[in-house]
């Protein structure tokens, strides 16, 4: 699996789940970096910042992706890339998670 889909499949099961579990969600609002690296089973580096939010009614988020050069080649490094998919916990990344929870007339 590339680590685009292993961070996919990690965003989505974390998702799915606190969808399903109420507690579960509160936790991962409420630190979620130290759910994240439970779920993931390891560290990441201590400089990833890792913020979960829940849109509401009238509030929609938008996760971009960074443009500032990262590693050689303005291009994310593989290691980089794994910290965030589950894989090497060595470097720096900046993980970020949406949870949504959007009713039958959300666009998404």
């Amino acid at each position: 699996m590339s680590e685009a889909a292993g961070r996919a499949e990690t965003d989505r099961r974390l998702i799915e789940r606190s969808l399903q579990d109420n507690v579960f969600r509160q936790q991962l609002l409420a630190d979620p970096k130290a759910i994240i690296e439970r779920e993931i089973g390891r560290q990441l580096p201590e400089d990833v910042r890792v913020v979960a939010l829940e849109e509401t009614a009238d509030t929609i988020y938008l996760v971009l992706p960074s443009t500032s050069l990262v590693g050689e080649g303005g291009e994310i490094a593989d290691r980089e890339l794994e910290a965030v998919a589950g894989g090497d916990a060595g470097s720096t990344s900046t993980y970020s998670l949406c949870a949504i929870s959007c009713d039958q007339n959300c666009m998404y």
